[in-house]
């Protein structure tokens, strides 16, 4: 009899050692699958990155900064990077953090600002919000107050005279010497864009300028959220009633942004009304079931009274479809603006 229970003890932890063995062998497999798909699709995006690069004829030192910036940026599609000038910045500020940026030799610094140029993204067009004080230019002015708080010491509309990577300057306002480490208060006024307020900090006081450190928070009154591209794009439109799906009928998209989009649809909407979109967008794949609200109802869509111009504003969470549109925008901003300059 005890010998029986003994089998029988014996056999159950036989069974449960299979058992966790399978189940770790399991989990192994899994990790290992996961580890390979990652890595393939870590390989597709470099993939795409360079054939990018290629793309806008970047030479293997420009290659070489901007893989060093998208990988010490964090970034798994670092061809976002050459797209998106917000993402450019996001990417460089974190590899300054990480390299030190005082430590970087100023040849190598000169680099990064002239690749800037190379992408388009300096000067940097007015549909596409200020995300660093890097993307200022010389000649413009800002409004400055010394010291940030307290007894105000100077005050005043000053030039900005140069910036570069390390920091930048700032014609001298009349006034006392400033202190070394001082935080002052900026205002901004971009014509035709927005008004941005920031500090910076005063590095140096000479020769009738200030020197400046960098800020990357710039608090933006904004006059348009998001920047915004004319398209001319096929879309289904789904509309959306209580009882779930309505009419389906087609349009065309004729401006785009990351919240909201301009379209000529054959019959004329509500303001409210709820609706979903499928559509291509171009060289970024497939976009389905949209959720989209009417905000506004213009008049005929090119003096063409069978078509109807509508607002549109995206309605819903939907952040990942809302960076691949805020990317095909600035993409087809700076096609646009070569075309322009050819």
């Amino acid at each position: 009899m005890w010998a029986d229970k003994e089998m029988s003890l014996l056999s159950i932890l036989t069974i449960a050692g299979v058992v966790v063995l399978l189940v770790f062998a399991v989990v192994l497999y899994e990790v290992r699958r996961s580890n390979k798909v990652r890595r393939e699709l870590q390989d597709l995006a470099w993939k795409k990155f360079e054939y990018s690069a290629k793309r806008l004829k970047l030479n293997l030192g420009c290659m070489s900064i901007l893989k060093a910036i998208a990988q010490d940026g964090d970034l798994q599609d670092p061809d976002s990077m050459l797209k998106s000038p917000h993402v450019f910045e996001i990417a460089l500020e974190k590899y300054y953090q990480r390299k030190e940026i005082k430590t970087i030799p100023d040849e190598k610094l000169e680099e990064i600002r002239n690749l800037r140029k190379i992408l388009g993204f300096l000067p940097l067009s007015k549909e596409i919000a200020y995300s660093s004080t890097r993307q200022f230019v010389s000649c413009e002015k800002c409004k400055v107050r010394i010291p940030e708080e307290g007894p105000e010491t100077h005050k005043g509309m000053c030039d900005i005279l140069r910036t570069e990577e390390l920091n930048w300057s700032i014609a001298r306002p009349d006034g006392p010497p400033v202190p070394l480490g001082t935080w002052i208060s900026i205002n901004f006024t971009r014509p035709g864009d927005a008004e941005y307020d920031f500090r910076a900090q005063v590095l140096r006081d000479s020769k009738g300028a200030l020197e400046l450190s960098h800020a990357t928070e710039l608090n933006r009154t904004q006059q348009r959220s998001f920047a915004r591209a004319d398209v001319s794009i096929s879309v289904e439109i789904i509309q959306m009633n209580r009882d779930g799906v309505g009419d389906i009928f087609f349009g065309k998209i004729i401006d785009m942004s990351g919240g909201g989009f301009g379209m000529a649809l054959p019959i004329k909407l509500i303001r409210g009304a709820e609706l979903k979109l499928n559509f291509e967008l171009p060289g970024h794949g497939r976009i389905d079931q949209l959720p989209v609200i009417v905000v506004r109802v213009a008049g005929a869509y090119n003096n063409d009274s069978s078509k109807t111009v509508h607002s549109v504003a995206i309605n819903g969470d939907v952040p990942a479809i809302q960076e691949q549109i805020v990317h095909y925008v600035f993409e087809k901003q700076r096609q646009d603006s070569m075309l322009k300059n050819v």
